[in-house]
């Protein structure tokens, strides 16, 4: 039978040794832009650029990953051939040999840089936007209520973030376990909005490090031991622990890591336009992480 080869244009750094460790697998989810592989405990995703350069992902013209879509079903086998630097699937083939490997990487910052005009700005963008977080959050509403100290009308969802910024300053690891199993998980999609927001506060804290080594192993314990979310959040999760995050997210860090006056509105607004809310609540959460931040330093 003829088998069709399609060639991945660009690849994740991280994907050849992955591979090299993980030779056999199975389709695991099938979408309208790409398709995820499970080679052991990790994924990887195939498919378009439409979210940005995934940490974990090959990446092919739209063209291409229809076609490839169209040859697969789920828990499908595919096996990882070195010698040819191709995955094998019955009826098709993806080859690296020609392909690019990137790395998103997370450009050196001023260990001084206090982020006063990113925050401001990121706030005044933010309040801007009319539409709310995945967990029903008015990011707006939500920064007026934490400028009023009087402010006592919170809802859960708010509390928790309110909670889960103080536990991040009180390293209380009761409060820490609670306000995480609540926020992580929690929210609809292949990557629930409370993950998102999580992702975005490991971003921030990934050119400021301001997040203590017991928040780091509550998260990966959670993470890695407890069925607390959704095995693509979870792949997401574990790269943003080891401060791997897609293009999307990295442009938008380097630019508030680089002390520039404004905020590129063009990073901000591919990071917004990925997935229905997803974009939107890892950048609230970039903010959640510059409010702990705040508090931290003692600044802005």
């Amino acid at each position: 039978m003829y088998k069709n080869t399609f060639f991945g244009g660009e690849y994740s750094h991280l994907i050849p040794l992955l591979l090299c460790e993980k030779k056999i697998g199975q389709v695991h989810s099938i979408f309208a832009n790409g398709f995820n592989i499970k080679m052991g405990d990790s994924l990887i995703f195939i498919g378009t650029k439409k979210n940005g350069l995934l940490p974990f992902g090959i990446h092919l013209t739209p063209e291409d990953t229809s076609r490839a879509i169209s040859h697969l079903t789920i828990n499908k086998n595919v096996f990882w051939n070195e010698d040819i630097l191709t995955l094998e699937f019955k009826e098709m083939s993806i080859s690296l040999k020609n392909g690019t490997i990137f790395k998103n990487e997370l450009c050196p910052v001023n260990k001084n840089n206090l982020y006063k005009d990113q925050f401001a700005n990121l706030k005044i963008l933010l309040s801007s936007h009319d539409q709310s977080t995945g967990l029903d959050i008015n990011i707006g509403r939500f920064l007026n209520k934490c400028a009023d100290i009087s402010e006592f009308n919170w809802s859960k969802e708010e509390q928790f973030i309110l909670w889960l910024i103080d536990a991040i300053l009180t390293n209380d690891p009761s409060l820490l376990e609670k306000t995480l199993r609540f926020i992580l998980g929690r929210g609809k999609g292949l990557t629930p909005s409370g993950d998102d927001i999580m992702v975005g506060i490991l971003a921030f804290d990934s050119i400021t490090h301001f997040l203590p080594d017991k928040f780091f192993k509550k998260l990966s314990d959670l993470v890695e031991k407890e069925s607390i979310t959704t095995d693509v959040s979870k792949e997401y999760l574990r790269y943003a622990l080891k401060q791997e995050f897609s293009s999307t997210v990295t442009d938008l860090i380097n630019l508030i890591g680089s002390n520039k006056p404004w905020l590129s509105d063009g990073a901000y607004k591919r990071l917004l336009e990925v997935g229905h809310s997803s974009g939107l609540d890892t950048m609230f959460g970039i903010l959640v992480g510059m409010l702990a931040f705040h508090k931290f330093t003692d600044h802005f």
